[in-house]
């Protein structure tokens, strides 16, 4: 169960992180959220698809993580297994919170920095202090700051980039039937990408309104993203094939 608590540097001034990640800690996840400020790390090794979330009402970028529910094939005994790591990953047990507060009579809510005190990842013997010993930030929650600033502004940047695409009619259903090498089928539903045909026939209009905002990159970033299914893939049959030779 999970303990979200504002982070204060009295409060949790003997504050630590365990480095690294490791089963156990929530990961086995097969999509994780992604923000257009790291697509052109993520497209080196990852495949960057849209899954549309019903509650929020437009489309979310995802990287997808694994083929079957529950599977994170980037997360391996040895740890996290690509040499860039998700902000979605990366910034826990941190997440953003909102401090319901007043300024010049006008009700605010600031975004703030809270921690799930219940993580397997927090210590207060080992791992990364959080805090330095007279209480100011340590290098890695500067980290942890900038990371969470990423994906506060990346969450807004996502729903521009959603609603400009949906209304230039940009984004297509992809559905993809996998055959692995123990003859295991698996389907893969729900996905959307890019329209490639449609995204050429657009005048310089529109272009100019995806190319001002920078989503014109991350379009293209998606793309170039797509052949790391085929690594993805891949290393499913790895796992496969290395669990035969352990049977």
């Amino acid at each position: 169960m999970s303990k979200h608590v504002l982070l204060d540097n009295v409060i949790h001034k003997d504050l630590r992180i365990l480095p690294g990640y490791r089963a156990g800690e929530g990961l086995d996840i097969n999509v994780t959220r992604a923000f257009p400020a790291e697509f052109s790390q993520l497209q080196m090794e990852y495949t960057i698809v849209f899954i549309k979330v019903e509650e929020a009402g437009h489309f979310e970028p995802m990287v997808l993580l694994g083929l079957g529910e529950h599977e994170n094939l980037f997360l391996t005994e040895q740890g996290w297994d690509a040499r860039y790591v998700p902000f979605s990953i990366e910034r826990q047990p941190f997440l953003i919170g909102f401090q319901e507060t007043t300024e010049d009579g006008i009700p605010r809510r600031l975004p703030v920095v809270s921690v799930d005190m219940e993580h397997p990842k927090v210590s207060t013997s080992e791992g990364e202090p959080v805090f330095l010993p007279h209480g100011g930030e340590s290098p890695f929650l500067e980290r942890i700051n900038e990371v969470l600033n990423n994906i506060h502004m990346g969450h807004e940047a996502n729903k521009a980039f959603s609603r400009l695409l949906v209304g230039l009619d940009l984004i297509e259903s992809v559905a993809l039937k996998i055959t692995l090498i123990d003859g295991s089928e698996h389907n893969l539903e729900g996905l959307f990408t890019i329209n490639e045909d449609k995204l050429r026939e657009l005048n310089g209009s529109a272009l100019e309104s995806l190319h001002r905002p920078g989503f014109l990159h991350s379009i293209y970033m998606m793309m170039a993203s797509m052949p790391n299914l085929g690594k993805l893939i891949d290393r499913k049959n790895r796992a496969l094939a290395a669990a035969a030779s352990d049977a």
